[in-house]
């Protein structure tokens, strides 16, 4: 149903009209409830909130802006406490990258956002505080949930700067299934990793 809903959201959007932006939360509304169905651990259900935030920010964001990036801001905060809980320790050496992804693009996004420049600005930290979080939480090399949970968080982070990008700066090629496809990617990969976690 999910995948029903992306390939109409993405191909058929005018034909479903008012409704569309509601067709877009469906994909990411069924992950969450994967993670719902999964052995309720604390972590889980933290993610499983965020994705259900970030569904409704999915279609929120088609008639309000700063409105859907609230939602996805809020959502951010749920997946860094779920991985906060998943490992607790800072592992602040694992910041690092995350601090120099910032400073090469936040700058140029903030500088190019207008009236917007401080809510980017917060939210490009939030959801690099997310990518960090979830490499504190890898443990080993390997397809795990670890990996899993930190690819998700750099398609995601991908994702969202190819957005501010065509939004703020200048248009980018394909940038709607670019942007669409890393995010969709981005939150399979989350769900996975919380799922494998509370198999484990």
């Amino acid at each position: 149903m999910g995948v029903v809903a992306a390939a109409i959201h993405v191909f058929a959007g005018d034909a479903v009209s008012v409704w569309d932006p509601w067709v877009k939360a469906v994909p990411v509304a069924m992950l969450g409830l994967v993670l719902v169905g999964s052995k309720r651990t604390l972590a889980a259900n933290l993610a499983a909130s965020g994705l259900f935030i970030s569904a409704l920010a999915d279609a929120v964001i088609e008639y309000n802006f700063l409105g859907g990036l609230v939602g996805f801001l809020i959502a951010h905060v749920f997946y860094i406490a779920a991985f906060v809980r998943a490992e607790p320790r800072a592992r602040w050496v694992r910041l690092i990258p995350m601090a120099l992804w910032g400073l090469l693009t936040l700058p140029l996004l903030v500088a190019s956002a207008g009236a917007l420049a401080l809510p980017v600005l917060i939210y490009g930290t939030v959801i690099l505080t997310m990518v960090w979080r979830a490499a504190a939480a890898v443990d080993r090399v390997g397809w795990n949930a670890g990996t899993l949970g930190l690819a998700g968080a750099l398609f995601f982070a991908t994702s969202d700067t190819l957005l501010g990008y065509s939004r703020f700066v200048g248009p980018l090629p394909m940038a709607r299934f670019l942007t669409l496809g890393t995010y969709w990617i981005a939150q399979s990969l989350i769900t996975a990793s919380f799922w494998k976690r509370s198999r484990t």
